[in-house]
Protein backbone atom coordinates (compact mmCIF):
# COMPACT_ATOMS: atom_id res chain seq x y z
CA UNK A 1 0.00 0.00 0.00
CA UNK A 2 1.34 2.90 -1.20
CA UNK A 3 1.69 5.64 2.34
CA UNK A 4 1.50 2.76 4.84
CA UNK A 5 4.28 2.91 7.23
CA UNK A 6 5.37 -0.26 8.53
CA UNK A 7 5.73 -0.04 12.77
CA UNK A 8 8.19 -3.21 13.89
CA UNK A 9 7.09 -4.62 16.98
CA UNK A 10 10.02 -3.00 18.77
CA UNK A 11 8.05 0.28 18.46
CA UNK A 12 9.86 1.58 15.10
CA UNK A 13 8.88 5.01 14.89
CA UNK A 14 9.15 4.81 18.52
CA UNK A 15 12.25 3.67 18.70
CA UNK A 16 13.55 6.13 16.56
CA UNK A 17 11.94 9.36 18.00
CA UNK A 18 13.70 7.94 21.67
CA UNK A 19 17.01 7.72 19.84
CA UNK A 20 16.92 10.94 18.34
CA UNK A 21 16.26 12.38 21.42
CA UNK A 22 18.78 10.85 23.78
CA UNK A 23 21.44 11.68 21.18
CA UNK A 24 20.28 15.42 21.71
CA UNK A 25 19.85 14.81 25.16
CA UNK A 26 23.76 13.66 25.33
CA UNK A 27 24.58 16.47 22.95
CA UNK A 28 23.04 19.34 24.95
CA UNK A 29 24.33 17.55 28.41
CA UNK A 30 28.33 17.99 26.92
CA UNK A 31 27.65 21.66 26.02
CA UNK A 32 29.27 24.23 28.55
CA UNK A 33 27.15 25.22 32.11
CA UNK A 34 25.47 28.41 32.12
CA UNK A 35 28.13 30.68 33.28
CA UNK A 36 31.15 28.84 32.04
CA UNK A 37 33.36 30.75 29.54
CA UNK A 38 34.02 28.15 26.34
CA UNK A 39 37.18 28.32 25.23
CA UNK A 40 37.28 30.89 21.83
CA UNK A 41 37.42 28.86 18.85
CA UNK A 42 38.19 30.46 15.08
CA UNK A 43 36.96 28.67 11.96
CA UNK A 44 39.88 28.79 9.18
CA UNK A 45 40.09 27.69 5.69
CA UNK A 46 43.22 25.90 5.92
CA UNK A 47 45.20 26.69 2.44
CA UNK A 48 49.20 25.39 1.42
CA UNK A 49 51.04 28.45 0.43
CA UNK A 50 54.88 27.12 -1.61
CA UNK A 51 54.43 24.63 1.66
CA UNK A 52 53.90 26.60 4.10
CA UNK A 53 50.27 25.95 5.87
CA UNK A 54 48.32 28.45 6.87
CA UNK A 55 44.44 29.39 7.55
CA UNK A 56 42.59 32.07 6.51
CA UNK A 57 39.70 33.08 8.61
CA UNK A 58 36.52 31.33 7.12
CA UNK A 59 34.38 33.99 7.77
CA UNK A 60 36.44 36.34 5.40
CA UNK A 61 35.99 33.95 2.85
CA UNK A 62 33.22 34.13 0.20
CA UNK A 63 34.10 31.57 -2.23
CA UNK A 64 36.69 28.94 -3.03
CA UNK A 65 37.09 28.24 -6.81
CA UNK A 66 39.75 27.15 -9.57
CA UNK A 67 42.44 29.58 -10.18
CA UNK A 68 41.12 31.62 -12.48
CA UNK A 69 42.32 35.22 -13.47
CA UNK A 70 43.45 38.13 -16.12
CA UNK A 71 46.70 39.19 -16.78
CA UNK A 72 47.00 42.65 -16.54
CA UNK A 73 49.78 45.26 -17.54
CA UNK A 74 51.88 45.68 -14.79
CA UNK A 75 52.30 49.14 -14.01
CA UNK A 76 55.56 50.70 -12.71
CA UNK A 77 53.18 51.49 -9.08
CA UNK A 78 51.72 47.77 -8.89
CA UNK A 79 52.79 45.84 -5.58
CA UNK A 80 54.60 42.71 -6.80
CA UNK A 81 52.03 40.71 -5.25
CA UNK A 82 49.22 41.07 -8.21
CA UNK A 83 48.64 38.64 -10.66
CA UNK A 84 45.59 40.34 -12.87
CA UNK A 85 42.22 40.40 -12.10
CA UNK A 86 38.93 38.05 -11.92
CA UNK A 87 35.15 39.16 -12.47
CA UNK A 88 32.72 37.42 -10.62
CA UNK A 89 28.50 38.30 -10.70
CA UNK A 90 29.23 42.21 -11.82
CA UNK A 91 32.54 42.83 -9.45
CA UNK A 92 36.16 42.87 -10.23
CA UNK A 93 38.69 41.49 -7.85
CA UNK A 94 41.97 42.37 -7.89
CA UNK A 95 44.53 39.21 -7.58
CA UNK A 96 47.29 38.57 -4.85
CA UNK A 97 49.24 35.99 -5.10
CA UNK A 98 49.66 34.81 -1.17
CA UNK A 99 52.91 33.80 -0.92
CA UNK A 100 54.45 37.06 -2.03
CA UNK A 101 52.11 39.20 0.33
CA UNK A 102 54.02 36.64 2.66
CA UNK A 103 56.95 37.44 1.66
CA UNK A 104 57.88 34.56 -0.40
CA UNK A 105 58.73 34.08 -4.22
CA UNK A 106 55.92 34.20 -6.60
CA UNK A 107 54.09 30.74 -6.82
CA UNK A 108 54.79 28.62 -9.66
CA UNK A 109 51.53 27.22 -10.04
CA UNK A 110 47.87 28.59 -7.98
CA UNK A 111 46.30 25.60 -7.60
CA UNK A 112 43.48 27.39 -5.43
CA UNK A 113 41.90 31.06 -5.46
CA UNK A 114 40.14 32.37 -2.63
CA UNK A 115 37.46 35.60 -3.11
CA UNK A 116 37.63 37.36 -0.20
CA UNK A 117 34.18 39.26 1.33
CA UNK A 118 34.48 43.29 1.28
CA UNK A 119 36.09 44.67 4.31
CA UNK A 120 35.75 48.25 4.70
CA UNK A 121 39.09 48.44 6.27
CA UNK A 122 40.91 46.62 3.07
CA UNK A 123 42.01 49.90 0.37
CA UNK A 124 40.61 48.06 -2.12
CA UNK A 125 37.34 47.14 -3.13
CA UNK A 126 37.20 43.09 -3.54
CA UNK A 127 40.42 41.16 -3.18
CA UNK A 128 41.33 37.57 -4.39
CA UNK A 129 44.29 35.31 -2.70
CA UNK A 130 45.84 32.62 -5.24
CA UNK A 131 47.71 29.68 -2.82
CA UNK A 132 49.22 26.19 -3.75
CA UNK A 133 46.15 24.21 -2.59
CA UNK A 134 43.65 23.85 -0.06
CA UNK A 135 43.19 21.57 2.77
CA UNK A 136 39.96 21.62 4.01
CA UNK A 137 38.67 23.76 7.19
CA UNK A 138 39.63 23.23 10.82
CA UNK A 139 38.59 25.35 14.03
CA UNK A 140 41.59 26.44 16.21
CA UNK A 141 40.74 27.06 20.25
CA UNK A 142 42.34 29.37 21.99
CA UNK A 143 44.70 32.28 21.43
CA UNK A 144 47.16 31.71 18.89
CA UNK A 145 50.81 31.74 19.71
CA UNK A 146 52.89 34.76 19.78
CA UNK A 147 53.54 36.80 16.30
CA UNK A 148 56.61 35.40 13.84
CA UNK A 149 59.10 37.58 13.10
CA UNK A 150 56.71 38.53 9.70
CA UNK A 151 53.71 39.30 11.89
CA UNK A 152 51.44 36.80 11.75
CA UNK A 153 50.28 34.79 14.57
CA UNK A 154 50.72 30.85 14.55
CA UNK A 155 48.03 28.19 16.04
CA UNK A 156 48.54 24.64 16.98
CA UNK A 157 46.72 22.24 15.08
CA UNK A 158 45.18 18.81 17.46
CA UNK A 159 48.12 16.57 15.22
CA UNK A 160 51.05 19.13 16.29
CA UNK A 161 51.37 20.47 13.06
CA UNK A 162 51.35 24.64 13.30
CA UNK A 163 50.00 27.01 10.72
CA UNK A 164 50.23 30.92 10.09
CA UNK A 165 47.13 32.33 10.73
CA UNK A 166 46.05 35.02 8.34
CA UNK A 167 43.77 38.17 9.04
CA UNK A 168 42.94 39.39 5.53
CA UNK A 169 42.33 43.07 7.09
CA UNK A 170 45.23 42.28 8.69
CA UNK A 171 47.28 41.56 6.23
CA UNK A 172 46.44 44.77 4.20
CA UNK A 173 46.82 46.91 6.36
CA UNK A 174 50.21 46.81 7.05
CA UNK A 175 50.98 47.78 3.34
CA UNK A 176 50.60 49.23 0.43
CA UNK A 177 48.34 47.45 -1.97
CA UNK A 178 46.78 50.24 -4.13
CA UNK A 179 47.19 49.16 -8.26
Amino acid sequence: MKGHVTVTPDGGRDAFARRVLHERARALAGRAQVGVQAAPHRALIMVNVAEQPCGVDLHAVLRVTDPVWNDMPRRPDCPPGVQGVHGYQGDLYTVFDLSVLLGGERLEKAGVMLLLRSVSSIPLGRIALLATSAAGTVDITGTPIPLTPAGFPQASLPDGRRLTVIDPARLFSSRYVGV
